[in-house]
């Protein structure tokens, strides 16, 4: 999932919540003097009988350009229902300058209403991360999402029932989700749940919790397979990504484990399928202890056991006798063949590279689209990749019969 991070986001400890609109809360009647693309009079955020969605974005934010023609095609098609309006903290010449400049808008021919300016919208609807987008219908707050969940029959349903049940966005954490502990004497706990509605995302964490005074070990809304994976690099680092050919699951229904290969977004998949690990404990471990600790409780919970095995799978292997190119050659520059292993893994459209060189000396690569273009550019330094079946190291998920 891409998510611009907006530089201009207010620090979590200094942001203002009083403000804060809620999901039932009135929306108060508003001056949107500063639009741009529409009429400020036309846009009645505090009473409109149309759903209204409030997409908070900036121009620095890949997802949220990206996201604009979408948005386009569902204004026309659902005008008589829906008004989305786009919001920004920019300034109106900055906008301006872009939508007249960018390529992808006049392209896509977006015409969305932009309030620019913005910083009271912001302290209703308070975010760290865009996109965030705030539902309204009749004068009142309905929902608080990711923009995944912008889809034809979630604005219809909001339409015609008048009401809408969305897991909520809020990218602030909450220290008194671990409530009156100290009071009932707790030594210890273990919880783990589905997706928690309204807490972001969390990888493994291991701290001392200031508010219970244990130790507090933490997977928040995230796949089991990302749970897992978190766990397991506290305990070592592995050289190579672990992209889908690299995960066994020897289970019942895989769809519940990540949402490889799904045409279900993240967000919305997560929504359905994530998990949250928390466990406290009076006294400290070593970190690769705790980790260890952690796999055994999400193996006992869920009821599989997840460990590292052998399988064979098609992968590039490099090889050859690396020595220094006879001739100039223009390209990029590679710091090492383990370096080049892992930037092919990382565009996932390759099989696997294994690298049996292991060279440490830099050299540079034209630019390839297949394999036969990459092995005439390793060819310059005797190396080459051959694709072939090899055992490879696997993540395995086995359901416990």
């Amino acid at each position: 999932m891409c998510i611009a991070w907006d530089a201009h986001a207010q620090n979590k400890h200094q942001t203002n919540f009083s403000q804060r609109l809620n999901v039932g809360d009135k929306v108060p009647q508003l001056d949107n003097s500063k639009v741009l693309f529409k009429s400020a009079k036309d846009i009645q955020l505090h009473s409109s009988d149309k759903v209204v969605l409030l997409d908070f974005f900036d121009t620095f934010c890949t997802a949220c350009i990206a996201s604009l023609p979408k948005l386009q095609k569902l204004q026309d098609e659902l005008k008589e229902n829906l008004e989305i309006v786009m919001v920004t903290w920019q300034d109106k010449a900055t906008i301006e300058k872009f939508w007249k400049s960018n390529a992808f808008i006049k392209e896509n021919k977006i015409q969305l209403p932009v309030i620019y300016g913005d910083t009271l919208l912001r302290q209703f609807f308070p975010h760290t991360g865009v996109p965030h987008v705030a539902w309204l219908f009749r004068g009142h707050v309905q929902a608080v999402t990711f923009s995944e969940f912008i889809n034809r029959d979630n604005i219809l349903k909001l339409s015609k029932e008048g009401i809408i049940s969305l897991p909520l966005k809020w990218d602030f954490n909450d220290a008194t989700l671990i409530k009156d502990v100290e009071a009932k004497g707790l030594l210890g706990e273990v919880k783990l749940t589905g997706f928690q509605d309204g807490r972001p995302t969390q990888s493994y964490k291991y701290e001392l919790d200031s508010v219970s005074g244990l130790f507090r070990t933490s997977i928040i809304n995230q796949s089991i397979i990302a749970a897992y994976t978190a766990a397991y690099s506290e305990i070592f680092k592995p050289k190579f990504i672990l992209r889908p050919e690299r995960i066994e699951l020897l289970v019942a229904d895989s769809s519940k484990f990540d949402n490889f290969n799904s045409f279900v977004t993240s967000q919305v998949w997560l929504s359905q399928n994530g998990i949250c690990y928390e466990r406290l404990d009076k006294h400290p471990r070593s970190p690769i202890e705790q980790a260890k600790l952690t796999l055994c409780d999400l193996d006992r919970f869920l009821n599989i056991k997840v460990y590292w095995g052998k399988k064979m799978r098609k992968v590039w292997t490099i090889k050859g006798t690396f020595h220094k190119s006879d001739k100039i050659v223009t390209g990029n520059k590679i710091s090492s063949t383990d370096f080049l292993a892992f930037g092919i893994d990382m565009q996932n459209k390759y099989p696997i590279v294994i690298d049996l060189v292991d060279v440490k000396e830099s050299f540079v690569l034209p630019k390839y689209k297949n394999l036969q273009e990459l092995n005439q550019g390793l060819s310059n330094y005797g190396l080459q990749i051959v694709e072939e079946q090899r055992e490879i190291d696997v993540l395995v998920f086995e359901e416990v019969k």
